[in-house]
């Protein structure tokens, strides 16, 4: 299931007027923010009022209204500022709250910085390739040599020298090189500066690299980005904000695209598949116990006390045949039982690990059943040619 992202408001950024509701990460991170350089390149502005790492600052949406009109934005010295929403140049720094971050399982991936916890979770197109890679990726695309992994990223392919409230959908495919993920981005004319200092160069091709999403964890459990991930959305297609975020195009955006594109259902996936990894090979176990040729043993042991008192006892070899056929009866009613629960459980993915693995033992308990069946057989035929038929 995808995550519920949203935006910080303007409380949580700069406190309220009673001065509560501020976040912790942002007194202690600072409310300026830098952008990626995919941001950059989708036609995010910059301006060097250096953040607390030394990089280019950017604006960046909040959910709150001004008077019912327009958007506040995060300012590029982090004070309070607005656009209309139908401005695309602004980029978005997504957030999470405490209710959404409850549910993820974490990997443990976390650093400390100015006293604020740093997970990263989720990955993102996010930082240009050096000239080097950037050089040989291009050549390799040029020539057709470069396939795509199956991944896209969906954007919004405005003009930034015309007004189109439509939104124009573009999609960039992933590709990989040398275990790393780029994706190949246009760039759109601006003043803007990348992360290595230089502009962006309108019409050029960019090679981004997919890299983890840092997040700032704050005490209260709500996540805000460390970076303005995209720009060129619009918060909303009209010229008036009412302050229902629910409403916006920008939530819808988020919702559709960012939510499913940012790793975390391929991080659901990896982890449901380590689940049932884990319960098969348990199963496996089991059925190797109890298939064992100690299991054999113990089987034929129980039988031969059970028939102790008898006065006609059973030949071993046909004592040995029943504690076979036991044996894979054992095998078969475990599979069963962990059939049983799978499915209860609905989790389709693992009752079909558990029927290919139940076909190995069909076939064993069947190959033992028709070979009892043909030793049978010949014993028949042996006892009518002796003239005890």
């Amino acid at each position: 299931m995808a995550l519920n992202f949203t935006l910080l408001t303007e409380e949580q950024i700069w406190g309220g007027k009673d001065g509560n509701g501020q976040l912790d990460v942002m007194k202690k991170f600072g409310t300026k923010v830098a952008p990626t350089d995919l941001a950059v390149l989708l036609g995010g502005y910059t301006d060097y009022s250096p953040t607390m790492d030394g990089k280019y600052t950017c604006c960046a949406w909040t959910t709150s209204s001004r008077r019912w009109v327009d958007v506040y934005c995060v300012g590029y010295n982090g004070g309070r500022g607005h656009m209309s929403p139908d401005t695309h140049s602004v980029p978005v720094r997504p957030a999470l709250s405490p209710s959404e971050t409850e549910k993820l399982v974490l990997n443990g991936h976390k650093t400390v910085k100015n006293g604020v916890e740093i997970l990263k979770y989720g990955e993102y197109p996010q930082t240009i390739a050096n000239n080097d890679i950037s050089a040989q990726l291009e050549r390799l695309y040029q020539s057709q040599s470069l396939h795509p992994r199956g991944k896209i990223y969906t954007f919004d392919s405005f003009d930034p020298n015309y007004y189109d409230p439509r939104f124009r959908k573009t999609t960039y495919s992933e590709y990989e090189l040398d275990g790393k993920k780029y994706i190949r981005v246009i760039g759109r004319s601006s003043d803007s500066h990348l992360s290595n200092g230089e502009k962006v160069k309108g019409g050029r091709a960019y090679w981004v690299e997919v890299q983890p999403i840092e997040w700032l964890v704050d005490k209260s459990g709500t996540w805000v980005s460390k970076k303005c991930l995209f720009a060129g959305i619009q918060f909303d297609t009209g010229k008036y904000y009412d302050g229902d975020f629910s409403k916006t195009f920008m939530k819808k955006y988020l919702d559709t695209y960012f939510a499913k594109e940012m790793g975390h259902e391929e991080i659901v996936a990896q982890k449901e598949k380590q689940k049932r990894d884990k319960v098969l090979m348990g199963l496996s176990a089991r059925l190797e116990e109890a298939t064992s040729d100690e299991a054999v043993e113990a089987i034929k042991k129980r039988l031969m006390e059970a028939e102790k008192n008898r006065a006609v006892k059973t030949a071993p070899n046909r004592l040995h045949e029943a504690a076979r056929i036991k044996r894979l009866r054992n095998a078969r009613d475990i599979l069963n039982e962990a059939a049983q629960q799978a499915y209860d459980a609905g989790d389709r993915a693992l009752l079909d690990g558990i029927i290919d693995l139940s076909s190995t033992y069909a076939a064993r308990y069947q190959g033992q059943q028709n070979r009892v069946a043909q030793r049978r057989a010949v014993r028949r035929a042996q006892r009518k040619q002796g003239g005890r038929g």
